[in-house]
């Protein structure tokens, strides 16, 4: 049975979208330690590209489900894993895109 999820990971560009920012402005915000960000590696459509994603609060996460439900979107995301961070490993879920289809989780055997 799979632990219960204790970070969301967002796409960088949602997260700029979320909160009407350029992606610009919230990589700078990244880089003075407003938000905690990794570069994971993940396949789009046949390609493997690095994207950057960042740790949501409850306020993000709660601005990206109500975003999805006006937009009648639903997320795509990894297999949920553990990341060391702080010497934690909390259970985390990395959402890579979002489709207006039925949901798809990469990754489930």
């Amino acid at each position: 049975m799979e632990k219960e999820v204790q970070i969301l990971w967002l796409p960088l560009a949602r997260v700029a979208a979320l909160y009407d920012k350029s992606i610009k402005t919230v990589r700078r915000m990244v880089a003075d330690g407003t938000f905690i960000a990794v570069k994971r590696v993940v396949e789009s459509g046949g390609y493997r590209i690095a994207k950057l994603f960042i740790a949501s609060g409850q306020e993000l996460a709660d601005l990206d489900k109500a975003y999805c439900r006006r937009r009648k979107e639903r997320p795509v995301c990894l297999k949920q894993e553990r990341i060391i961070l702080d010497g934690c490993q909390p259970g985390c879920l990395f959402v890579i895109s979002y489709s207006k289809d039925k949901k798809v989780e990469h990754g489930k055997e």
